[in-house]
């Protein structure tokens, strides 16, 4: 099987400030590319934080100039990336994560599950494709979508070698919520990697702990707290893990 090097991006995002954000973003985007990754996951709305009331008016539409930034560095670094933010289609609004893909692509998941209090300022959405090659296929979720076996069901009949879960998780529900991760990726045999908050964020207290699970259901690594690369990669021998401090 071929070589495959991931990331988890431990990210403590700055309440609102989309520019600041993405210019932060961009420092682990050079991190990642300093340590060979394929594939860089950042968490739930890592680019504005997790402010639900301002999601409508800080909302971006997919082909925003600001985000041009971070397609340039997919390019440059030869990586995928995938970002959390607050997407604008037309007059609906979603949680959605974002991919930036080496050949400039870009395209939208859309959280399928909302959570609590979410649904006050946001829609449900629909996912987002497959991508990726051959022992290479991704597929996404975001937080509360991770509870849904028929969500990762449905990512593995695809095809996906790897379920990206881009969350923000807080101490209450870690562990209930790494359970479902693990067993997704024994009952499904994909790998599954999650990213979350590095610091609290829209009034809650995210754990950290990012973690990545083999195809048996395996946890291979989790990290502990604060800015952090969380890196995962497959080899002959299986998966190996890494944690880099950012800087």
């Amino acid at each position: 099987m071929p070589p495959w090097s991931v990331a988890a991006a431990q990210y403590a995002s700055r309440s609102g400030d989309i520019n600041g954000n993405i210019s932060h973003h961009l420092s682990f985007i050079q991190q990642a590319g300093r340590h060979d990754i394929d594939l860089l996951l950042f968490p739930e709305l890592s680019l504005t934080g997790y402010e639900l009331e301002a999601g409508p008016q800080l909302a971006l539409s997919l082909d925003d100039a600001r985000l041009d930034r971070i397609a340039e560095a997919a390019l440059q670094q030869q990586m995928s990336i995938i970002v959390g933010m607050p997407l604008r289609v037309d007059h609906r609004y979603h949680i959605a994560a974002v991919t930036f893909l080496p050949d400039g692509t870009r395209f939208a998941y859309a959280k399928r599950r909302l959570h609590g209090s979410e649904n006050q300022f946001f829609q449900p959405g629909h996912g987002g494709p497959l991508f990726g090659t051959s022992t290479r296929n991704v597929a996404i979720a975001v937080c509360a979508d991770i509870v849904m076996e028929q969500f990762a069901r449905e990512a593995a009949e695809s095809g996906a070698d790897l379920y990206a879960a881009s969350v923000l998780i807080s101490d209450q529900g870690y562990d209930k919520d790494c359970q479902y991760l693990a067993r997704w990726a024994g009952d499904y045999r994909m790998a599954v990697l999650m990213a979350n908050h590095a610091q609290p964020t829209g009034g809650y207290l995210s754990s950290g702990g990012s973690a990545l699970w083999d195809a048996e259901g395996n946890n291979v690594i989790r990290s502990g707290s604060g800015e952090l690369l969380m890196v995962a990669r497959r080899t002959d021998q299986g998966w190996q893990g890494e944690i880099h401090p950012l800087g």
